[in-house]
């Protein structure tokens, strides 16, 4: 993971983040107000060893005093040394019970001890801290000596510094750092999940992911929209923000190969629910807009679905031309469309496998597309074999995959079985993809990036233009309209004047065609 995904994966979960986080601080909060009330206070001594009388003597029992120190700090938590603290303080508990509750350190560069303790209360905590350094000296002479009351005067002395105060607040429970740590671990946990399913998912996020699978290039990225999943899968035009990602899949299916222009097209998919039959439908009338005569073959006898995305009556069809029963063009309806004819899948078969992989369907196929483009909106590859036996004898297949819902090896397997028959694979659709929310991470942000950044482009120069003209006068802004209207016009001319000579040139080769 790059650290562009790292940042696309923070902006899409962003919310999930802040309420991992929160929750995280709730929780440590929550877990700190059961803890008891506790203060801590701190008294720090001098250590000394005897009176020396020279510089030597000085020198040798400054080590000592070292030496001293360390064994107290040691001595502090110790069971005799609370023994003793609770007799001085007449303490009803026992010694184990606050041993535990006293620490020291050692400042090697002045033998300093500094002696924490913690109480329930205020008073409690500061009465613990001073009877410890006064104890601690005594328990370290009756190590020396073997006595339990020693009665000389000890060699070594702990000179108060600065006796233990009272303290002004509680050390704990601290919930500032409770919901500091709470927050810190409620967000790398929310990072660690979010980053684990990312690496572990198997399923076809973005364009690098397709190629990679199928070794075939993406020819068109469709973005997520609602008109195209009803019925009539956006064949009435609404196509919203997928019509320009719909012209661009127009555009590089034509140029796929140029020298050879595929006349004969499958469109599949790896499973059901991929949205092949929209693509099928909306490239169809695509390119028919464009002059070209198109057939779209519903060559799904299993579930057709064209005849309910036209609204035309399926009752007869493919199949029935098939068993022989009428003439294949006789079947053929228009669509209402200009260049645009339709052949429904007629009543479902029994055998359709045997049917579609027929030498009379490629008959039919060879035939009709002497007259037209034919497009077959052929059923999943990988649950049937139908997709498979129709590309063998067409010129490509066009695969759709979901975004986000096909699995890297259904893709896979989709290539290895149109290599097994021989097909060619045109390229590959990537459709559903989401344009924003916390799906759009997978997808990485392409779509919403190059098409949102070409809105809010045109977006601006529509400000910029506004602004420009804003109150200076009418006469600019219909010099404005003019040139407008001009523009159009001449677009619009150059439009024509391409179409036509696209047509001019399409009659010419058939006519040599014809004479060959």
């Amino acid at each position: 993971m790059t650290f562009g995904d790292f940042v696309r994966l923070s902006r899409a979960y962003v919310w999930v983040l802040i309420g991992c986080t929160i929750l995280g601080a709730l929780l440590m909060i929550a877990k700190t107000t059961r803890e008891p009330v506790l203060y801590s206070a701190t008294s720090s001594g001098l250590v000394r060893v005897g009176n020396a009388a020279s510089a030597g003597e000085e020198q040798g029992n400054a080590q000592l005093a070292e030496d001293k120190a360390n064994l107290y700090a040691f001595l502090v938590s110790k069971t005799p040394v609370a023994a003793r603290v609770v007799d001085d303080l007449g303490l009803d508990v026992p010694p184990s019970a606050i041993a535990g509750r006293f620490s020291a350190s050692v400042d090697a560069e002045v033998n300093a001890l500094t002696v924490t303790a913690i109480g329930t209360t205020p008073e409690e905590a500061r009465d613990l801290a001073n009877a410890v350094v006064d104890a601690v000296v005594v328990v370290a002479q009756e190590i020396e000596t073997g006595e339990d009351n020693p009665k000389q005067a000890p060699l070594t002395r702990i000179i108060p510094l600065e006796e233990a105060q009272l303290p002004g607040a509680p050390f704990t429970p601290d919930y500032r750092g409770a919901a500091m740590k709470g927050a810190i671990g409620g967000l790398g946990l929310a990072y660690a999940v979010l980053v684990a399913r990312r690496l572990i998912d198997r399923r076809i996020r973005t364009t690098k992911h397709v190629e990679e699978a199928t070794g075939a290039s993406v020819l068109g990225v469709i973005p997520k929209e609602d008109a195209l999943g009803r019925s009539h899968r956006g064949v009435r035009g609404d196509l919203g923000r997928a019509a320009e990602s719909f012209r661009q899949l127009r555009t590089n299916l034509r140029f796929v190969d140029v020298d050879n222009e595929p006349r004969k097209i499958v469109v599949t998919s790896a499973l059901a629910g991929e949205g092949k039959s929209t693509v099928s439908s909306n490239i169809a009338r695509l390119v028919a807009q464009a002059g070209t005569p198109v057939l779209l073959v519903d060559a799904d006898l299993r579930r057709p679905m064209i005849a309910t995305t036209f609204e035309i009556d399926g009752a007869v069809g493919l199949t029935q031309a098939l068993a022989g029963d009428v003439e294949i063009r006789d079947v053929i309806v228009e669509s209402g469309m200009a260049n645009l004819s339709l052949l429904p899948a007629g009543r479902i078969p029994p055998n359709p496998s045997e049917l579609l992989g027929s030498l009379r369907m490629k008959q039919f196929i060879d035939e009709l597309a002497q007259d037209y483009l034919v497009i077959l909106d052929a059923p999943p590859l990988l649950p049937v074999t139908d997709a498979g036996l129709l590309s063998a004898f067409c010129d490509g297949a066009l695969l759709v995959q979901a975004a986000g819902k096909t699995q890297i090896d259904q893709s896979q397997n989709c290539r290895r079985i149109l290599d097994q028959v021989g097909s060619r694979l045109l390229g590959v659709v990537l459709n559903k993809a989401p344009v924003k929310g916390a799906s759009a991470i997978a997808y990485g942000g392409a779509y919403g990036g190059a098409y949102g950044g070409y809105g809010g482009y045109k977006a601006e120069n529509a400000s910029r233009e506004a602004y420009s003209t804003a109150g200076k006068g009418r006469r600019r802004g219909a010099k404005a309209d003019k040139a407008t209207r001009a523009e159009k016009a001449e677009k619009a001319e150059k439009a024509e004047k391409a179409e036509k000579a696209e047509r001019a040139e399409r009659a010419e080769r058939a006519e040599k065609a014809s004479r060959s």
